[in-house]
């Protein structure tokens, strides 16, 4: 297994693990991603695995809608299908090698998950706040993030990925990394 395919998948089996957690009557809380709820935050991760999947060509393009609706009335079953289906068209021989089409530019699968993998990690933490669970990303994880986030900090700012840096909430590595990706808590 390649590393960026290791790191791509602790990050979904991460988001999984919260998605699976998020009390029914909390998908519909505010997130810190502005404007969006818990919902529309799983739709977009969810979409984003759906396009990677296309991406491989083992699935078909998702159907542009809104966030909300890519989620559905079960967002945590949306997710979990989405990372499966995924990691499932990740795992054919070879796939990592397919050089394909990305947000990014021509480049190999591996690349792409090896850039990408930072999304649903960091949506995990977005779901787990607005829900008020433990998001469960360990701190060697969250330091990796950050340490792969920061050569390319310009880049993902400019163009709207991430907002500004905030004040970190605390000392830990997941809070360095949640700052460092633009995130200030909900829940204060």
């Amino acid at each position: 297994m390649s590393a960026n395919l290791q790191k791509f998948t602790r990050a979904v089996h991460i988001l999984r693990n919260v998605a699976v957690r998020v009390p029914g009557d909390a998908w519909d809380n505010p997130s810190c991603c502005s404007g969006w709820s818990a919902r529309e935050v799983a739709g977009h991760t969810s979409w984003v695995l759906q396009n990677i999947t296309a991406t491989t060509g083992f699935g078909d393009a998702p159907i542009e809608q809104p966030e909300a609706e890519v989620a559905g009335p079960d967002p945590a079953a949306t997710i979990c299908r989405s990372v499966d289906a995924c990691l499932a068209a990740l795992d054919h021989p070879g796939t990592l090698d397919t050089v394909a089409a990305t947000p990014f530019g021509e480049m190999p699968i591996d690349n792409f998950i090896g850039t990408v993998w930072i999304d649903p990690l960091t949506h995990a933490w977005d779901i787990a706040d607005a829900a008020g669970i433990a998001p469960g990303i360990d701190e060697a994880t969250a330091s990796e993030a950050q340490a792969n986030l920061e050569p390319v900090s310009d880049m993902v700012r400019g163009a709207g990925i991430f907002g500004p840096e905030t004040t970190p909430a605390g000392p830990s590595a997941v809070d360095q990394f949640v700052a460092f990706a633009g995130r200030t808590s909900i829940r204060g």
